[in-house]
């Protein structure tokens, strides 16, 4: 695989992963985080998935940060 179709796909599943875990509920994102990891794990270096993990982990992260120091208004 060339370089720039791997820069192609952790794009399409980054960008892919990223707007859609902002549509959906947490739960959901800790799914796609997991079986991110799990496909990951099983068929090693796979840029589709590893921007997968880094755009929902993006989204979690966002979400624990925003729970631990609420702004208040």
């Amino acid at each position: 695989m060339s370089d720039l179709m791997s820069l192609g796909y952790f794009l399409a599943g980054f960008l892919i992963f990223l707007y859609g875990s902002n549509l959906v509920d947490t739960m959901v994102v800790c799914v796609f985080a997991i079986f991110s990891a799990i496909g990951l794990y099983i068929f090693g270096p796979n840029p589709f998935l590893f921007g997968t993990i880094l755009s929902t982990g993006w989204c979690l992260l966002n979400v624990v940060v925003e729970k631990a120091f609420p702004i208040e208004t």
